[in-house]
């Protein structure tokens, strides 16, 4: 399948595969990459740009982009990644707080329906975050360098993780949160706009956003003084959240934080976003964690399928394969046209799965996600390279690199690591 049967402009390049045991994770991925590129726009009057929000809604939105973006980049949208990503960056300005506006028309206006004015607007604490962290997640994938030197990209950085955070510090512990009003045109501390967890003002989607912001600039801009201090501010929040946000008497990490004290009640992306970022510690804590969410995901599952679109991620890192195997074939059983299944669907199958990701240094690493059984992916965009990965369970592991530099691999099989570096146009093993 290439892009220009599928009737996209500008992509010449074949589109990645995806092969496994279990045929209905490959219907899957055949279904998610049309629906995806369905969703692209082609108008060279409009900002470049894919659909990223609700289906009656032409626009593209900060926290749709934010969770699209690994799989469009997959897709070979990276300009249209790099412009909304900037678009939404530009657009924060000392008269907003330094929040990015929520969602634009393709051809760059603010979308009326979430802004009035610029202190009457749809804001929530974890987007600018999520910006920050995507757009270094970006580079990492693509070594484009505008990523890193592009003065309205570093000034937004900068200014999200210093100034924005001292403007939204409501609480006082340097956690970016809002006054709890309920009000997302007022400002959200979290992304969860129902009712659930009320009275949160420092949510859990915001503070594991924030770390994940600060510790994207650490790794990816190191030597700098804003990697100083974001280096310095992932540990401070690290520690801040396992000391104040881990509740004893119920073995689990509060939603969130208000002046009264933690907040408690399952709340959803409040809930799972400590997971879904990293930013629970490995080991009884985050298992007892997410072992509440998943007895929560029962009882009460999210009412929107965007939501579940977060699942697979917090799973796979904390190695709950066949928890985040689930979600990802309900996300494909959905067949929902929310644009956000279809591209985090592309993601979870191309790169969850194989635990395929992209150092700043360009290394790359894997891990299966599939034991039971074998997976393999090929064509995947790294840099200016193409990389073949196959898992044999998970105990044998194979990489192929198309392009003109070698990478270096580090397998992660048979609970071992095997490093070593794969040339172009070469094929390298790693086995227990």
């Amino acid at each position: 399948m290439t892009a220009e049967r599928l009737g996209v402009p500008g992509i010449e390049r074949d589109l990645p595969e995806f092969r496994s045991s279990e045929p209905d994770l490959e219907e899957g991925y055949g279904w998610a990459v049309q629906r995806a590129l369905s969703w692209v726009r082609d108008d060279a009057a409009i900002v470049p740009s894919y659909w990223a929000g609700l289906t009656d809604r032409p626009m593209f939105y900060s926290r749709d982009v934010a969770h699209q973006a690994l799989g469009a980049h997959l897709l070979g949208l990276d300009r249209e990644n790099q412009a909304m990503l900037r678009h939404f960056a530009e657009s924060a300005t000392p008269a907003r707080r330094w929040y990015p506006l929520w969602a634009f028309h393709f051809d760059g206006r603010p979308a009326e329906i979430d802004f009035h004015s610029d202190d009457d607007f749809v804001r929530e604490i974890p987007a600018p975050f999520e910006l920050v962290e995507k757009c270094l997640e970006q580079y990492r994938w693509t070594g484009d360098e505008r990523y890193r030197t592009d003065p309205v990209l570093t000034g937004f950085y900068r200014a999200v993780t210093t100034d924005f955070v001292a403007l939204h510090d409501v609480l006082g512990t340097g956690v970016a949160g809002e006054a709890g009003t309920g009000d997302i045109f007022a400002g959200s501390p979290t992304y969860n706009e129902g009712s659930a967890a009320p009275g949160l003002q420092v949510a859990g989607d915001g503070i594991a956003s924030q770390w994940a912001a600060v510790s994207a600039i650490r790794d990816v801009l190191p030597g700098s003084p804003l990697a100083e201090h974001a280096a310095a501010e992932a540990d401070r929040l690290a520690r801040h959240f396992a000391d104040a946000w881990w509740v004893e008497e119920l073995g689990r990490y509060a939603t969130g934080l208000s002046s009264a004290g933690p907040v408690t009640a399952f709340g959803y992306e409040p809930s799972w976003f400590p997971a879904v970022k990293g930013l629970a510690e490995s080991g009884p804590r985050a298992s007892a964690h997410l072992d509440f969410v998943s007895r929560q995901l029962e009882i009460a599952p999210p009412p929107n399928i965007e939501a579940f679109t977060y699942l697979p991620e917090a799973y796979l890192r904390y190695g709950r394969d066949d928890e985040a195997l689930r979600w990802i074939r309900h996300l494909i059983a959905s067949r929902a046209a929310y644009p956000e299944v279809s591209y985090t669907l592309v993601a979870h199958l191309l790169t969850g799965l194989t635990g395929l990701d992209v150092a700043a240094d360009g290394t790359v690493t894997t891990r299966s996600h599939l034991t039971g059984g074998w997976v393999e992916v090929a064509g995947i965009p790294v840099r200016d390279a193409l990389v073949s990965v196959r898992h044999d369970g998970g105990d044998a592991a194979t990489l192929r690199v198309t392009g003109p530099r070698p990478v270096r691999w580090i397998a992660e099989v048979g609970g071992g690591r095997v490093e070593q570096v794969v040339h172009p146009g070469t094929e390298a093993h790693a086995a227990v």
